[in-house]
């Protein structure tokens, strides 16, 4: 006679147990609950002296809620304002994710990450679902990674004939609208995985009128993406672990285009392009990756990582890709002194021109260290440097002779002094940035060297009892541009404290700067905010708040005199 299962051997008893479970832990008394937070703003702008940088008035309301019923969460996100004009993508977008254990629906707006190379966090409209039988991401744990989505991430728009009426403006070109769906399996947990993406994404032809489709090409994509991350060491605070990211696109810029067999003697090849791809003379083959080797250990660790993506590599479910680049780097690290010192480091080489299709190729040094020293509560320093080169070489001339360099060197400067009582905080702090941008190689091409120094002293008092927070700065900076030394000398003052039983908080911040330029006196700037927040309830609060900005220049080389005023009211509430 055969054992009886346990429950642990088998999946569908497992299940059915942990569920029974769950559910015994529910609040039966509260079934439904609702969380998160919303906030609605007006906001007027009016500036005198320089081309307006907002619209004269604008409203947003955004939030967060979550719905929860009977312990499933069902996550929404709304943004709606007054941001859309006639060409551009709305703003109005609105989305909700409800998430019961291991399953989760999309639908709406939502930004969903399959992987870096196919979806990598495009915002579409449409739906979709995920499954992660090993959402609790416990060690040793293996589980079903399954996701899959459909929707349109961008919709037709076509040209505003207002536009025409002024030459200077930018005049976009029509678009179609763009659909997508993406597909996403694997095993694993977030520890260790392997998973396989796929995205297949079309302009819809139909979505543009006849007349304006000669001005714009429709566009196709296919792209399969792999990844993993592997442990092969572990053990107690150790660990030796194996990540990659890959990816292959075929991205067809016009689909009008005749069609195209791959001449290869691959039978299967011809095949998976045939049907998976439908090449055209346009279709572009191309190939993105990247991957790590980490050890993490107790006192600090060591990563090894290279990158290399081809030339134009893109996607239609991600915004943008660092082309036409192969990277190796190191990042160690350190910590000493019981985690009180920590330092970071990372140094690499970066080229491009894989193809040599152009006419330079450039290589780029990349180095920084950043050190945290925190030996008591009362006193710490933060240090960093980087430094950054950048090397372009005539390779169809000659491979010896640089055409451009280029060295970028920034050091940053911290320390801070905490003084913490049952009655006060005190904080005092030195900020010093010091930013150089030199080409030792002096040619046509080199971009003049530019300086740049800027130190601040902040010192902030809190009385804890009656919540009265002041704030003093002193600040100063110069920059020297190809045009003159540019710079300023100021400070600045804060008060923020409350009234009426805490139930009315007013604040004021103030900052006056006396500008140089080629080191004669430039004017001033003046910039002051005042804040007024008002308790209307326990979770919800009223915010008035008035910005002003003056600046006022002798001579305007660099710089214009222009005033500007924004007034904004906001009401938000957490629930």
């Amino acid at each position: 006679m055969p054992a009886p299962l346990d429950s642990a051997c088998d999946p569908i008893r497992a299940l059915s147990e942990a569920q029974a479970q769950d559910i015994q832990q529910v609040n039966l008394k509260k079934p439904v609950t609702l969380s998160g937070n919303l906030s609605f703003s007006m906001e007027s702008y009016s500036v005198n002296g320089i081309p307006p940088r907002r619209q004269p008035f604008t409203w947003t309301l955004s939030g967060a809620p979550t719905l929860t019923v009977l312990g499933v969460s069902m996550p929404f996100q709304l943004l709606l304002g007054n941001f859309e004009n006639r060409f551009y993508q709305p703003f109005n977008q609105y989305g909700i994710s409800p998430r019961y254990k291991w399953l989760t629906v999309h639908a709406g707006y939502r930004n969903i990450n399959f992987q870096p190379y196919t979806l990598a966090g495009y915002r579409m409209l449409g739906g979709g679902v995920e499954i992660n039988t090993a959402y609790k991401n416990e060690p040793g744990t293996t589980g079903l990674r399954f996701g899959f989505m459909y929707g349109r991430l961008n919709r037709s728009t076509a040209l505003d004939s207002a536009q025409f009426a002024n030459p200077l403006a930018f005049r976009p070109l029509p678009s179609f609208t763009r659909m997508a769906y993406a597909a996403k399996l694997g095993v694993g947990n977030d520890q260790g995985y392997f998973d396989i993406s796929y995205l297949h994404g079309w302009d819809v032809e139909e979505s543009l009128r006849s007349n304006l489709r000669d001005s714009i090409a429709p566009q196709r994509n296919t792209a399969f993406g792999f990844s993993w991350k592997k442990d092969l060491y572990r053990k107690d605070k150790r660990r030796l672990f194996w990540k990659a990211d890959m990816g292959v696109s075929a991205y067809t810029l016009d689909t009008r285009q005749a069609a195209q067999d791959v001449d290869t003697d691959i039978g299967i090849v011809r095949d998976a392009v045939r049907n998976w791809i439908d090449a055209r003379v346009s279709t572009q083959y191309l190939s993105a990756g990247e991957t790590s080797l980490n050890y993490v250990g107790k006192h600090g660790g060591i990563g090894v990582a290279y990158k290399r993506v081809d030339p134009e590599y893109r996607s239609m479910g991600a915004y943008f890709f660092q082309n036409d680049i192969e990277q190796y780097t190191v990042t160690p690290s350190l910590r000493l002194d019981s985690g009180r010192v920590s330092i970071n480091t990372s140094f690499g080489m970066q080229r491009d021109n894989h193809s040599k299709q152009r006419l330079v190729t450039s290589e780029r040094l990349i180095g920084n260290v950043s050190l945290n020293w925190n030996p008591s509560q009362r006193f710490g320093l933060n240090a960093s440097w980087s430094n950054f080169g950048v090397t372009q070489n005539p390779t169809r001339v000659n491979p010896d002779a640089e055409l451009f360099k280029q060295v970028s060197n920034s050091y940053t400067l911290v320390p801070y002094i905490n003084r913490i009582t049952n009655h006060s905080v005190r904080t005092v702090q030195l900020v010093g940035v010091y930013q150089r941008l030199n080409s030792p190689v002096s040619t046509i091409n080199a971009a003049a060297d530019q300086h740049t120094l800027v130190g601040a002293f902040v010192h902030s008092y809190t009385w804890i009892k009656r919540a009265i927070t002041t704030t003093a700065s002193i600040n100063y900076n110069n920059t020297v541009l190809p045009q003159g030394d540019v710079g300023s000398l100021g400070a600045g003052a804060g008060l923020g404290f409350p009234v009426l039983k805490r139930k009315l908080q007013l604040g004021f911040n103030g900052m006056y700067n006396s500008n140089h330029f080629n080191g004669e006196s430039n004017g001033y700037t003046l910039s002051a905010v005042g804040d007024v927040g008002i308790v209307i309830h326990k979770k919800g609060r009223l915010s008035l708040q008035g910005i002003f900005m003056r600046n006022q220049a002798a001579d305007e080389t660099v710089f214009r005199s222009f005033e500007e005023i924004i007034t904004r009211v906001t009401y938000g509430l957490n629930f």
